[in-house]
């Protein structure tokens, strides 16, 4: 059954602002999912062009009482940027830099930015923003900063919120705040404004002050911590800065518009070792000795995620450093000064090891192509596990517990002692330098036992991150998966001190409500669920690898990587127009809601899906570098024959089709009349309404002598070249 929506009169947008308005229903059931679990429609989706389109369409919401959702990449992995309510895309229009000051450090940019982009930009003055997610070459820096985003290098650099230096943010009743680091006196002046301003910042700090005790109780003594509210950040510095309790928030307190950020110097000499181990517990334990020689990261592998790499056509090349057959690997960087210090500490690191008997294989690459080669089967990680064929998927939802790592090899052994419970297989990868380890459990959320798991290994392992003091989110956020959690995790009186935050901040509860403050399930608004079902067609194509049609198309899980802008070939419709709909990752989103009938009663068969993959240049680049190696020129194949099975060919299908018969009529003595009328301005513009062709094209020029007697009567003069060049000739090519 199609799914319910009310655009809410989102047309009227269309008239006030510079930018997109989408709200058709492909459109909203492209951006109804990230890379979370979850699913929500949204009421319209605005691609704002700057600032201006941005306080239109927010006066416009806060006049109608809509909710607004901020996205970037759409990346989030726990539902942060699903919601009912328009959403507002920063990527397309609004990331630009618009500051770089080398001397003092800093950049100021546009939510939009990516982060790879960015750092691309800052690589010849010597400089990065060093906060690294795995998504960093798509991952916006808005959206870093709503979620306060993490990485590998956090036990160097730590989180977003310590890089945050100023934020221009739009609150939903339309004021404008520069939020920046301001004295104890400079704030107080502030304070004492009679205005919007000035009691947010009186109150904000009646609400820190009240709760003192309480925040240093009750917040986890764990730098991995990004749940609730950053009050902590308000307890020990004389110097107070609004904007790192914006980084964080998740789009629930206000709009980012621009942002200051700190920048660090490029490290000068790199090195990586890997630990290879036979035991993963004996990996995990190995992390207290390792981090005494000062690592930059250390990371962890599991032997699923090694084995995907293994296979991978996109990493298998990169894996020439796997020695043997490892239950896990721990991945070791280093930086420092000079190239002695990046080889002697990992090589003394080694020795203490080997005396420790922990680890069997050291190999060690200082910065060069091995050293990438590493980085790139640990970025890739993620995706390697979500493309796990068959029908259950390692999923997010207990993955982000930071814990002492004093306690993380017991976590962890009572972690797979509760999944093993609820017999569930585990994956898991990530930060083990900082007692974060994505555990995730391996499940297929359309079967109804499989829910009930996820909410019992849910539950069994918060509590376990209690008893341990850790955080129930090191880096991924609260958001759909998590917020429900808060109020048992922080207490009744801290969690109401977040409720003031937001009704401060945002009385109407208009910027992405159900987030942080929440009382949905973590079972609530799934993407699939036990009454999901995808509709049966017949197929040409076989399956063997992906068991089905349906189960391609599910191998998408929405982790963005087809969003990519610097490096590879995918994908190349999205690099063109940055639009989410011409991205891998939106046509298989379009794909699975078609073919579940959510969207209309043609489902597969639909015209507008055809739109939807009309962009689809069957580059087969998804299939080489997607790390799910979703095949969308194989699916786009296939419905384009169950569309034309129903419907026939369109008169611009029978024309491609058609171009060599064509070709074979007017080349020769017609040729100069046909390519007249063909170039003529008139022609175009009725070919471009009859055939769906450009105008501004230029159609191909039939010739008067075909390619074979051209050849023929200038064979002499040809056959006098030095170098033979053998030359394949279509009919296009023959006769035009």
């Amino acid at each position: 059954m199609p799914l319910q929506r009310s655009v809410e009169n989102t047309d009227e947008l269309t008239f006030l602002i510079k930018g997109e308005v989408l709200n058709d229903p492909y459109s909203l059931a492209i951006y109804a999912t990230d890379a979370s679990i979850y699913q929500i429609t949204p009421l319209a989706v605005v691609l704002p062009e700057d600032e201006s389109d941005v306080q239109k369409v927010i006066s416009w919401a806060n006049k109608n009482k809509i909710s607004i959702l901020p996205r970037g990449g759409g990346t989030s992995l726990a539902g942060q940027t699903v919601g009912a309510s328009i959403v507002l895309d920063f990527s397309k229009y609004m990331n630009q830099t618009l500051e770089i000051n080398r001397e003092e450090g800093w950049v100021r940019v546009q939510p939009g930015k990516v982060r790879d982009v960015l750092n691309d930009e800052l690589a010849p003055l010597g400089l990065h923003f060093p906060v690294d997610p795995a998504t960093s070459s798509r991952a916006n820096v808005g959206g870093m900063v709503g979620n306060n985003s993490s990485g590998t290098k956090s036990i160097i650099y730590g989180k977003t919120v310590d890089h945050v230096l100023e934020a221009k943010v739009l609150l939903a009743d339309g004021t404008l705040l520069h939020l920046k680091n301001k004295t104890r006196e400079e704030y107080k002046t502030v304070a004492k404004q009679d205005n919007r301003e000035g009691k947010i910042y009186r109150s904000f700090a009646e609400i820190i002050e009240k709760n003192k005790a309480l925040i240093e109780t009750k917040f986890p003594k764990v730098m991995r911590r990004v749940g609730g509210y950053n009050m902590d950040e308000f307890l020990h510095d004389d110097n107070w800065n609004l904007s790192k309790l914006i980084t964080g928030s998740e789009g629930t307190l206000a709009i980012t518009l621009e942002l200051k950020l700190n920048l660090a110097p490029l490290p000068k000499f790199k090195s990586v070792c890997v630990v290879h181990f036979d035991a993963l517990l004996d990996a995990v334990g190995a992390v207290t000795p390792i981090l005494k020689f000062k690592p930059s990261a250390v990371e962890i592998l599991d032997k699923i995620v090694v084995d995907l790499s293994r296979e991978n056509l996109t990493t298998q090349r990169h894996c020439h450093f796997i020695s043997g057959n490892p239950e896990a690997i721990l991945i070791v960087e280093f930086y420092g000064d000079t190239m002695e210090d990046v080889m002697d500490r990992p090589m003394a690191m080694v020795k203490d090891l080997q005396e420790k008997r922990l680890g069997y294989a050291y190999p060690l690459f200082p910065q060069g192509p091995e050293y990438e080669d590493v980085w790139v089967v640990r970025k890739k990680g993620l995706g390697l596990m979500l493309g796990i064929k068959g029908q259950k998927k390692p999923l997010a939802f207990i993955e982000d517990a930071g814990i002492p790592t004093q306690y993380l090899k017991d976590y962890i052994d009572r972690t797979l002692q509760i999944c093993k419970k609820h017999n569930t297989a585990v994956a898991m990868y990530a930060h083990v330098s900082v007692g974060v380890i994505h555990v995730r459990p391996i499940l297929d959320l359309r079967q109804q036992i499989d829910i009930q798991r996820l909410e019992d290994i849910a539950e069994d392992t918060f509590n376990l991150v209690m008893e341990y003091g850790g955080s129930w989110s090191g880096e991924h956020g609260d958001g759909l998966v998590r917020s429900s959690f808060n109020e048992r995790f922080f207490g009744k009186e801290l969690y109401q001190a977040f409720k003031q935050i937001k009704q401060l901040f945002d009385p109407a509860n208009l910027m992405n409500p159900g987030k942080i403050i929440s009382n949905q399930t973590i079972s609530e608004n799934l993407r699939y669920g036990a009454n999901y079902a995808d509709k049966t067609n017949k197929t040409e194509f076989l399956y063997k690898t992906e068991q089905s049609f349906q189960e391609s198309v599910h191998m998408c899980t929405g982790v963005g990587e087809c969003r990519k802008l610097l490096g590879g070939t995918m994908c190349p419709s999205f690099k063109a127009t940055r639009d989410e709909e011409h991205s891998t990752r939106g046509r298989a989103n379009a794909l699975r809601m078609a073919m579940s009938g959510q969207l209309d009663e043609e489902g597969l068969t639909s015209k507008r899906l055809q739109e939807t993959l009309s962009l689809c240049l069957s580059c087969k680049a998804c299939k080489s570098e997607c790390p799910s190696n979703v095949d969308m020129a194989k699916m786009k194949s296939e419905v384009q024959q169950l569309y034309f099975d129903k419907h026939g060919p369109s008169i611009r299908d029978k024309m491609i089709r058609d171009a060599p018969k064509m070709a074979r009529r007017f080349a020769g003595p017609l040729s100069s009349t046909i390519n007249k009328i063909q170039s003529s301005p008139s022609f175009k513009s009725g070919l471009e309404k009859i055939a769906g062709f450009d105008k501004r094209r230029t159609l191909p020029q039939y010739a008067k002598t075909p390619f074979y007697k051209w050849f023929v009567q200038n064979e002499k003069l040809l056959l006098k070249a030095e170098k033979k060049v053998v030359l394949f000739c279509g009919h296009l090519f023959e006769l035009s």
